[in-house]
């Protein structure tokens, strides 16, 4: 069994930065609201208006393809940085793309008045 992984960068417009593994490839925000790294990126940073997400993907293992869960994430975390270098570990895909989140400013405008 082989199991995929993304290496995650997060970049916000205020020079913050954050990087993570996460399991499976996300594509949007979803497939990163339930890890804690992306909980707290934006809790650290909460005036951002978006987020920029470099994502690279990887395979660890043979065989059929599944989605690391938390447990594996985890494991291959501990290993440190190095273990995106093993030769058990193949490059799987890279994609980008952006986050926008709640925190514009809304301008407060006046409501029209009707004249009858």
């Amino acid at each position: 069994m082989a199991v995929l992984f993304s290496h995650i960068t997060l970049s916000a417009e205020n020079g913050s930065t954050e990087t993570f593994l996460c399991g499976g490839i996300p594509e949007n925000e979803s497939g990163l609201e339930n890890w804690t790294a992306y909980q707290n990126f934006l809790e650290d940073n909460p005036e951002i208006e978006s987020i920029d997400v470099e994502v690279r993907s990887y395979v660890y293992g043979e065989g059929e393809v599944t989605d690391a869960n938390e447990y594996e994430v985890a494991y291959f975390t501990k290993r440190g940085p190095e273990f995106l270098e093993r030769s058990t570990v193949k490059p799987y895909e890279e994609s980008n793309f952006i986050i926008l989140t709640d925190n514009e400013e809304i301008e407060e405008t006046e409501e029209p008045v009707m004249e009858m």
